[in-house]
């Protein structure tokens, strides 16, 4: 090897080593979530069928309780603007939205529902808004309390396991009994803060729960 390559290469073994000493910590990716028989994810194109079928299965309620498809929106297009949010609020680090889905045994895959950590603060205090909705045909199997409460249990969990946060809300409305059940269940507790909210062009009086870390 003549000098000048050899000059060359060590140069390179020396940029080489400041890089390295300068790589910031890495940063380990986020934690898979599974319940005892659930399994979360983002949701894909794949699972568009049984997104709108669920839906289906107890639209009037739904439209209550969420914000659903807007004034001439499709059904489809409504899927895909939810994947699509999640995926970017995912990357910004602004909520965790994943679908829940059967892990095992004869239904295995079927999705459960969706349940969302949004408004992601973080802060003197890092805090969150939680909102879930599932498919009414897997009503009372408990599905909802297990969800919720991983989900709750992974938001407040410190990181590397969970996001870290210290207090998760959640905006209920006052005449939807089953989740205020759920809510009490994972451990929220009203606030004594009401608020009106706007759900599909209607004002909904909603009752704030909400759960702190241990």
């Amino acid at each position: 090897m003549s000098s000048v390559q050899t000059h060359i290469q060590s140069a390179k073994t020396r940029t080489m080593t400041r890089v390295i000493n300068r790589r910031p910590v890495e940063v380990l990716p986020k934690p898979e979530l599974t319940t005892q028989r659930l399994v979360f994810r983002l949701l894909t194109a794949n699972d568009e069928a049984e997104f709108i079928s669920a839906m289906n299965h107890n639209r009037e309620n739904l439209r209550r309780w969420i914000p659903l498809t807007r004034e001439n929106e499709s059904d489809s297009h409504f899927f895909d603007r939810t994947m699509v949010k999640a995926r970017v609020q995912d990357i910004e680090g602004a909520a965790w939205r994943r679908a829940a889905f059967i892990e095992s045994g004869p239904n295995a895959g079927r999705f459960v529902g969706m349940f969302n950590l949004i408004k992601i603060e973080r802060g003197l205090e890092w805090t969150c808004e939680a909102n879930w909705w599932i498919d009414s045909e897997l009503s009372g199997q408990g599905f909802a309390t297990e969800a919720v409460q991983g989900m709750v249990d992974f938001g407040l969990a410190e990181h590397p396991v969970g996001l870290g946060l210290h207090r998760v809300r959640a905006q209920i409305c006052v005449d939807n009994p089953a989740s205020v059940r759920v809510a009490q269940k994972c451990g929220f507790a009203k606030n004594g803060q009401r608020d009106l909210l706007e759900i599909n062009k209607a004002l909904v009086a909603h009752d704030e729960y909400e759960c702190w870390a241990t």
